[in-house]
């Protein structure tokens, strides 16, 4: 094969891109205000640009590719659905995959969760949950409950519905588009005196907190609560089971739906197949996407209990009006078939657990002497390096200035990361298919850039 570099002619690339695509989260003229690099080729858990050259990629591709890149068998799926029915009007028909999809969902997830709606992703399948329960809450006599509550930090998705959910996520803007829907209640941290996470108690808002804010709103206005198990927008702040377990009691004792958003964590991202798994709790919704199909096709889902879909059974007001052009897209879904049958047959939710506690060590031992490392925690191969301004947790002033600063250094070394909440809490989400040698890869690249943003912000050797 010839050199990658003289394939692509990136320059010329770079051009239209800056004078026609506009990226997500970034100016219009997004490309030629950053250049981004132009991904050709991606193998495993390496992802090469137009240039040649090479990084690992420490995301997943946005926590999505769980069984890494380049895996012949769901580019095998999709090709096989294409040629047997590519796509159906999903409003009127079905498919063979969606309804296999539907009943090995229904399977893997607590059995009160029984019904799957389709949507093209995760944003949309939060969307949906926020639907049903106020259409829940209303069929149910109580057309009060309006309300959902989600906790600061928290980052559910940026359509307009799922910005009544959005925690002040510190790189959205949504006070920009007031008024916008004004249903949402944040609840700030810290953490109760009841409470200990360790040192993501001071980003983390409790369940008691939870509690507290619910019955300021009064119980019969709210709606239902909004969470990700593993509070991963917030600075992979991992609460211990018990978080989710008291969560749920108080949802019960008030009537609220509880919905638990597992687009990122789902499918072994967390070392179980779903975070839910740790506390054994019973949601009224989860919603599911990203490691569903590993990103090789656009799919989401949200899952509900039979109380939901019973419910919105009747005609008039419980039918639930709502549906996407590809929700449920046939090739989507038999690729999301092949996707966990790998991830079944390659026992990759163990081994996201072992290469989890492996790379929390590593981390632990390689950036022990760094002055602005503060605390390093996760879950499975869910991991996050809290940065402060000095050994007793000072925030920086400009958190997110800190954590971009790190980002680039690290893409400029051949590593992809990103900062979460707020703003310098720097996330790991590799393949589930990373190597032991990938992951000390890893941590070096990182501890390399650290040294050098650390020299830039004047903290010496």
């Amino acid at each position: 094969m010839k050199d990658i570099a003289t394939l692509y002619d990136t320059d010329a690339l770079q051009e239209t891109a800056a004078d026609h695509l506009w990226m997500p989260f970034s100016p219009s003229k997004s490309a030629g205000y950053n250049q981004p690099p132009i991904l050709v080729h991606a193998l495993g858990s390496r992802v090469t640009d137009s240039t040649g050259k090479q990084y690992i990629d420490g995301l997943a591709a946005l926590e999505a590719m769980l069984v890494g890149h380049g895996r012949r068998e769901l580019i095998e799926a999709a090709s096989a659905q294409m040629q047997a029915v590519a796509f159906v009007d999903v409003f009127r028909y079905t498919s063979e995959p969606a309804i296999m999809l539907a009943g090995v969902l229904a399977d893997m997830l607590p059995a009160p969760l029984s019904r799957v709606f389709y949507t093209p992703g995760g944003a949309e399948a939060v969307e949906v949950a926020l639907k049903m329960a106020r259409q829940y809450h209303l069929v149910s006599g109580q057309p009060n409950r309006k309300k959902v509550i989600t906790r600061a930090g928290s980052f559910h998705g940026c359509t307009y519905g799922a910005m009544e959910v959005d925690g002040n996520y510190w790189a959205t803007r949504n006070y920009l588009y007031e008024p916008a829907p004004d249903a949402g209640r944040i609840v700030p941290p810290f953490a109760c005196p009841q409470c200990d996470f360790g040192k993501a108690t001071r980003l983390l808002a409790c369940p008691h907190a939870i509690e507290q804010v619910l019955l300021t709103e009064r119980p019969e206005t709210v709606a239902a609560v909004v969470v990700d198990p593993a509070a991963t927008a917030i600075g992979v702040s991992v609460p211990p089971p018990d978080y989710m377990r008291e969560l749920a009691r108080i949802c019960r004792r008030y009537g609220v739906l509880l919905i638990v958003d597992e687009v990122i964590t789902g499918f072994g991202r967390t070392g179980k197949f779903f975070c839910i798994d740790y506390s054994g709790v019973d949601p009224d919704m989860v919603t599911l996407s990203k490691g569903l199909t590993s990103g090789y096709a656009p799919l989401g889902a949200t899952v509900v209990s039979e109380k939901i879909s019973e419910a919105l059974e009747s005609p008039a007001d419980g039918r639930f009006a709502h549906g996407h052009t590809f929700g449920g897209h046939p090739v989507a879904c038999a690729v999301a078939l092949a996707n966990l049958n790998i991830i079944h047959e390659e026992g990759l939710v163990e081994r996201s657990r072992l290469l989890g506690e492996e790379l929390l060590e590593r981390m632990r031992a390689a950036l022990q002497h760094h002055r602005t490392v503060w605390d390093i925690r996760g879950l499975g191969l869910l991991a996050g390096i809290e940065l402060a301004h000095d050994e007793n947790g000072t925030p920086f002033s400009n958190p997110g200035e800190v954590g971009t600063m790190v980002r680039h250094e690290c893409r400029a070394n051949g590593l992809i990361t990103l900062p979460l909440h707020p703003g310098s809490v720097m996330f790991f989400a590799p393949p589930l298919v990373i190597t032991a040698d990938e992951m000390d890869e890893m941590v070096e690249i990182f501890a390399r850039s650290l040294s050098e943003v650390e020299r830039k912000l004047g903290y010496g050797s």
